[in-house]
């Protein structure tokens, strides 16, 4: 199966962005995830656990993240945890996002400093 071009899944939704923000170029465990989630947002953002493992789910069928084996060296590592990263694909995605994003923002504030 051939991925579609990642600006047609855009806009993503919040929990989808901030999983693959959470991953970047990582691998994490769920609640590791969730923790990075909050802790990249300054407490800000959250993701429960059901919101959490539907997205994951629908991420990983749709290309954007797969399961993958962790490092026994991690120091988190847990032999009973599913583990995630962000594919190829994934990290195209977000790219799409963050610059379609930026110039959101961009015209935001040009629109604001004009008042």
């Amino acid at each position: 199966m051939t991925n579609p071009e990642p600006e047609q899944l855009l806009p993503l939704g919040v929990p989808v962005l901030h999983v693959l923000l959470a991953l970047g170029h990582d691998r994490r465990h769920g609640y590791g995830i969730m923790l990075t989630i909050e802790e990249k947002s300054d407490g800000e953002a959250t993701i429960l656990p059901g919101t959490l493992y539907t997205t994951l789910s629908r991420m990983a069928k749709s290309g954007l993240i797969e399961e993958v084996d962790a490092s026994v060296d991690d120091p988190d590592y847990d032999r009973r945890r599913t583990y995630y990263r962000a594919t190829d694909f994934g990290l195209d995605v977000l790219e799409a996002e963050t610059r379609r994003l930026s110039t959101l923002v961009r015209i935001a504030e040009h629109q604001l400093g004009s008042r």
